[in-house]
């Protein structure tokens, strides 16, 4: 009995190490596979040897806080027909002063328009030729022999999920026997405002048509964008078009079909 009662005791140890085993390879398992994304990722920047990461890189970083002011002024970098909500002017995209009246699309190409706004303004901070000018000072610090165009040739154009900036440049590498040519830069940055133009225009369209806009409508066949309508004292509407996954934002302004007196 005695020997019994001692092996049952063993046993039970046995499955007890067994257990605590496994728990302890699953916690490291855990902690190989979550910590690394709970961590904050430390930036990489792009080697010389790839020209176009590298002026991407570049571009950018001047690129995106630029996107960021416009899509929050409705597609403007610069302050003009607009109602200021939270201290920040949002652009009246269709208006109308005359009550009971459809408002007037102020903008019927706005993504012609966002294209030439973001692009004047590139051109102004000469943003484009100062990248690769700091990559062939890049390259020449690491021995590459290099030439580059002094002016440089881009445009900007939207697409699905992206902002397209590409360059025409002839760039020459060499170092010993070794040559690289380059006369095309694709960069671009990853950036929804194609999509919130398109969405920008439906909404204009349907207030123009209806004097109104039913976002839990469109949010229903349309999960990953959200969208938010404020009405001022005026009878303005205030919408916030949202992406879901990275909490990007473009803000836009609405007057129409308004009352006499600001009633609506």
């Amino acid at each position: 009995m005695i020997l019994r009662n001692m092996d049952r005791d063993k046993r039970g140890q046995v499955t007890l190490f067994i257990i605590i085993a496994i728990v302890i390879v699953a916690v490291v398992i855990l902690a190989i596979v979550l910590v690394p994304q709970l961590l904050p990722r430390e930036r990489i920047p792009p080697t010389v040897l790839d020209p176009e990461a590298y002026i991407a890189d570049c571009v950018n970083l001047h690129l995106e806080p630029l996107v960021e002011v416009l899509a929050s002024q409705g597609g403007y970098l610069e302050t003009g027909n607009c109602i200021f909500y939270e201290d920040i002017c949002r652009h009246y995209l269709c208006y109308t002063t005359t009550p009971y009246i459809n408002c007037t699309n102020q903008e019927p190409l706005l993504k012609e328009h966002v294209e030439e706004e973001l692009k004047t303004k590139l051109q102004q901070e000469n943003v484009v030729k100062n990248c690769i000018s700091s990559f062939a000072e890049a390259a020449r610090k690491q021995n590459w022999n290099v030439e580059a165009c002094s002016v440089p040739k881009f445009s900007v154009n939207l697409t699905e999920g992206r902002i397209n900036i590409p360059i025409e440049c002839d760039i020459t590498m060499s170092k010993g026997q070794e040559v690289k040519k380059f006369e095309e830069l694709n960069p671009f940055l990853k950036w929804p405002l194609f999509e919130f133009v398109i969405l920008s225009k439906e909404i204009i369209n349907e207030e123009i048509e209806n004097c109104d806009f039913d976002p839990l409508a469109y949010m229903t066949m349309h999960y990953q964008i959200e969208i938010e309508k404020f009405r001022t004292g005026d009878g303005s509407k205030i919408y916030i078009l949202r992406e879901r996954e990275t909490g990007k934002e473009f803000v836009f302004a609405v007057r129409n079909c308004v009352l006499p007196g600001g009633v609506f």
